[in-house]
């Protein structure tokens, strides 16, 4: 009713682990919003490897830390307990005496062992990062090689901010080629070759030429004016060079010998600094970690053993949903509206507040509906008064869960779904060096008289109920049973796979046979070792220059770009809350994970309400300012927010003042 009222896209599902599912629903149904919750995650993560290694490199698991042989790792509001398989491989460096230091405002878990807990005020991330920035500079300890050759350091930029081109410098010129300058002045041009896709395949440039990466001066264009420029990588030290590290220890509250500590053994040990996950709402959070990504291409361990590599990738595809396209090579016509969230924030990976505000507002466009495929919206917002106004604005609320939870008792309709260990699933490894594939068999079933369904199932029921034409554009009809519904689901698993084999085996006979062996024994198999040194020694990135943007060139794709996202920043004080006033009973609330909290898989959430640490900590200082004992109830209202609540305190110096 509501999609023949408001049409398709007034209908959206939302997941956390579960989006390649709750796509079944969206997509066939003509509808473009299948949103997931990477704003409340790793988002600006994203967002910042985007503008600094392009294309192709900033999706979940592609860059990673190399855990298991990196000798230093910084977590800059990272929570490595939350992440277990990350976890166990860092640990195998740690036996081999890796070190580990924590920036934090509170003490995260990792640091209850020998890693180090370094104390940070909230929202001033960017300050330390500028300041180990120019500590590295200031000592000549950054890898200027690497900056001269893997970087756009070295590219001229002109007055207005924007990278001097070839076609400004010679007639007829490439406007996608870059201009180097030597030390004695010559010039030079970089730039990328592409396949017939638009994909960087290598790079298209003089790989003798050596560039001053001090150039400061003045270049003849084509048409005989003369044009003032300074390099990418003089432009970034004049940006960062106020950033002492006395004057970061005045905004961060870091002792500068402790600065100046950490910036010595990061670039002795070649040290790298993990870009993220539970990224801070402090609204500066994609320049943050740009500036972790510039951080670590200073220490020039891009791509190299210990360092920030390219992970490698099994190529395994399952047929599969998207828009517009079926698993059989169906076709249809989407909705004509675009991702709500999209156009709101058409940088982000996934923000599906928008849509919840949309239910209220009506705007972009109404949103009536939604399904919650396996996830909790209320472990994830901070204003769950405001969420749950949301909730009630919705004309149909549908929730799939394994357990029970808040959200259902918001909801129009529950409906039980299994877990990983009731269904069958073969995918790539993600956050793993190098690229495998592992096929998860269902351990058990549900039980005879449990009305426990596949999500998938659900969805294209409810589908096929409403509209069965929409269904029956990825080839769906009827399934009684859940073993009709596993014949259906697996045979496109199985296709892939079979697929797969098949590449493999055309590549070295006798390799499929060893995959689908290791896979009938170990559940798993390893299909393509990481190769180190390959990114972006001999292939480009996916930037416009294909270099490790140190200087983002993203910044100028567009005129409204330009204006709003600076190519290079230093400290930015937080826009997203209200500064505390000095010495009062305000505060900024620092939320964080660790290995007994999960905001994403419901399975979880009934036991972390009494395994998690659900009280609020305040440094001893700021306790005894208020007479507050370890242990006492308070009233917490939110300034920006209104929202009121009550909280026991623990009195503990595991946070700071």
């Amino acid at each position: 009713d509501l999609v023949q009222k408001y049409g398709e896209s007034c209908i959206t599902t939302t997941s956390h682990n579960f989006q390649g599912m709750s796509k079944w629903l969206t997509f066939p149904l003509g509808s473009p919003n299948n949103i997931g919750h990477q704003s409340s995650c790793n988002a600006a993560g994203i967002n910042a490897r985007n503008w600094v290694f392009g294309t192709g490199f900033s999706g979940a698991g592609k860059l990673e830390p190399d855990y298991e042989n990196l000798r230093y790792l910084l977590l800059i509001g990272r929570t490595m307990g939350a992440s277990m398989g990350a976890l166990h491989t860092l640990n195998v460096a740690r036996a081999k005496g890796a070190r580990v230091v924590a920036i934090d405002p509170k003490m995260p878990d990792i640091t209850y062992g020998d890693a180090e807990w370094v104390a940070i005020r909230p929202g001033t991330d960017d300050a330390f990062l500028s300041a180990l920035i120019n500590e590295m500079l200031r000592t000549n300890t950054a890898d200027l090689d690497f900056i001269e050759k893997g970087t756009n350091g070295a590219y001229l930029i002109k007055e207005n901010g924007q990278p001097l081109t070839q076609a400004e410098v010679i007639q007829g010129g490439d406007k996608t080629k870059y201009v180097v300058a030597s030390p004695d002045g010559r010039l030079s041009f970089r730039g990328v070759l592409r396949n017939d896709k638009g994909i960087p395949t290598a790079f298209d440039e003089d790989s003798s030429f050596k560039a001053d990466l001090n150039m400061s001066g003045s270049v003849k264009l084509a048409d005989g004016s003369s044009c003032p420029v300074k390099t990418a990588f003089v432009i970034i030290k004049e940006t960062l060079a106020p950033y002492t590290p006395e004057k970061s220890s005045e905004i961060t509250g870091i002792p500068a010998d402790m600065i100046r500590r950490i910036a010595r053994d990061f670039t002795n040990l070649k040290g790298v600094i993990d870009d993220g996950w539970y990224t801070s709402k402090n609204g500066t959070d994609v320049q943050v970690y740009r500036l972790v990504s510039i951080a670590n291409a200073f220490n020039g361990n891009i791509d190299i053993p210990g360092g920030m590599i390219v992970t490698a990738a099994a190529g395994l595809k399952i047929p599969s949903v998207s828009q517009g396209k079926g698993p059989n090579g169906e076709t249809w016509r989407m909705a004509k509206e675009k991702r709500i969230d999209k156009i709101v924030y058409p940088e982000a990976s996934a923000t599906f507040k928008v849509a919840l505000q949309a239910a209220v507002t009506g705007k972009p466009y109404p949103i009536k509906g939604v399904f919650f495929v396996g996830t909790t919206m209320f472990h994830r917002e901070a204003n769950s008064q405001e969420l749950a106004e949301q909730l009630k604005k919705l004309e149909l609320c549908v929730v799939q869960d394994v357990l029970p939870q808040e959200l259902v008792d918001y909801a129009d309709y529950v409906l039980p779904a299994t877990y990983f260990m009731e269904r069958k699933e073969m995918a790539g490894v993600k956050w793993a060096l190098d690229g495998s594939i592992y096929l998860s068999d269902p351990g058990l079933t549900p039980p005879k008289g449990c009305e426990a369904r596949h999500d998938v199932w659900i969805l294209l029921e409810i589908l096929r109920r409403a509209f069965p034409e929409k269904a029956a554009r990825v080839g769906y009809k009827e399934c009684k049973t859940a073993e009709e519904f596993n014949k259906y689901f697996d045979a496109f698993t199985n296709k892939g796979f079979n697929k797969f084999l098949a590449q493999c085996e055309s590549q070295k006979p006798g390799w499929a046979a060893k995959i689908k062996k290791d896979i009938e024994t170990q559940g798993w198999s390893t299909i393509k070792t990481k190769k180190y040194n390959q990114y972006p020694y001999h292939k480009p990135f996916g930037t416009p220059s294909g270099k490790v943007e140190i200087y983002a060139f993203q910044s100028f794709k567009n005129e409204a770009y330009e204006k709003a996202i600076a190519p290079i920043s230093g400290y930015i004080p937080s826009p997203a809350f209200t500064a505390p006033k000095q010495n009062s009973n305000e505060f900024i609330l620092a939320s964080g994970k660790n290995c007994v909290t999960c905001s994403g898989l419901n399975m979880f959430t009934q036991p972390t309400r009494y395994l998690g640490d659900r009280t609020v900590w305040m440094n001893p200082v700021d306790a005894q300012r208020l007479g507050i004992k370890n242990g006492d109830m308070a009233e917490i209202e939110g300034i920006d927010t209104n929202y009121v609540g009550q909280a026991r305190i623990t009195v503990t110096n595991k946070v700071v003042p």
